[in-house]
């Protein structure tokens, strides 16, 4: 059996989230397999393994370079998230673009996960260990604007946020949105039903299993994704990514979604075919 370190940042309280990783680690420890959780960069057990689980959207150089130090690093290349460096839909003021817009923040997760650890690192008395970049924080649904001559000046200008396209998934249901959940060779990929056009969890009325685009897997080796979540809609036969995760929380519990997840742990095995 095999040691597993699962490296967090200082201020993520892992423990306490309700992430996806935490699900699979318990069919891991049932397998007979060791789960180490680090937070900050103290001192780091010995291990066959580690998973890289900073919940930021650019991953701090001081523990990408603490993390390499072990022989298997999971996600060690998906270091940075920001809608910049994932999304092929970006916009500047004089595009061509005659669609509606969306404004986001350049950070994922609207930049929620930096503004805590900025805010802990305040009330701490101690550096957040954050990379330099703008960090605009905000909890409400990102706006869509019916053109791009519609986006403010200040928008444009705050490096923190990023104008795209609004490309939503519509039948005569209603709108669509898709998750692609994967841990290494293990994956499933679910289409769910809203009636608003920025799909939420709380406004799901479907869901229904679909298979995943090739053009979403090359997404995810140019990201360099080992685990991870992504968002997305198909338009037109063409799958557009939306959003890469690389902490996902874990769904409601259900017997179903009991049963992927002991499919998608069983992922860590490719892993560790690797270390053989």
């Amino acid at each position: 059996m095999s040691r597993i370190v699962l490296v967090t940042h200082s201020y993520d309280n892992f423990r306490e989230r309700n992430a996806l990783l935490k699900s699979l680690s318990r069919f891991w420890i049932a397998a007979g397999h060791e789960i180490v959780v680090v937070a900050g960069l103290g001192d780091w057990p010995d291990a066959d393994l580690a998973i890289l689980h900073v919940d930021l959207s650019l991953i701090p150089k001081a523990y990408l370079e603490a993390a390499r130090r072990y022989p298997l690093l999971v996600n060690g290349m998906a270091t940075d998230i920001r809608k910049r460096k994932v999304s092929r839909n970006l916009l500047s003021p004089d595009d061509a673009w005659t669609g509606p817009v969306i404004i986001k923040t350049d950070l994922n997760y609207g930049g929620i996960p930096e503004w805590n650890a900025l805010q802990k690192g305040k009330n701490g008395g101690t550096a957040a260990d954050l990379p330099q970049a703008p960090v605009v924080c905000t909890d409400q649904p990102y706006p869509v604007l019916t053109s791009i001559g519609d986006v403010p000046p200040d928008v444009w200008a705050n490096p923190g946020l990023v104008v795209e396209r609004f490309l939503p998934e519509q039948d005569a249901q209603g709108f669509w949105t898709r998750a692609w959940v994967f841990c290494g060779d293990r994956e499933r990929c679910t289409r769910y039903l809203s009636k608003t056009p920025v799909v939420k969890t709380s406004g799901i009325l479907a869901r229904e299993s679909v298979p995943v685009p090739e053009t979403l897997r090359a997404e995810r080796e140019r990201l360099g994704f080992d685990y991870g979540k992504f968002d997305f809609v198909v338009r037109d036969g063409q799958a557009i990514l939306l959003d890469a995760n690389r902490t996902p929380s874990a769904p409601p519990s259900n017997p179903d979604i009991e049963a992927s997840n002991a499919n998608l742990a069983l992922g860590l095995e490719a892993f560790l075919r690797k270390r053989l």
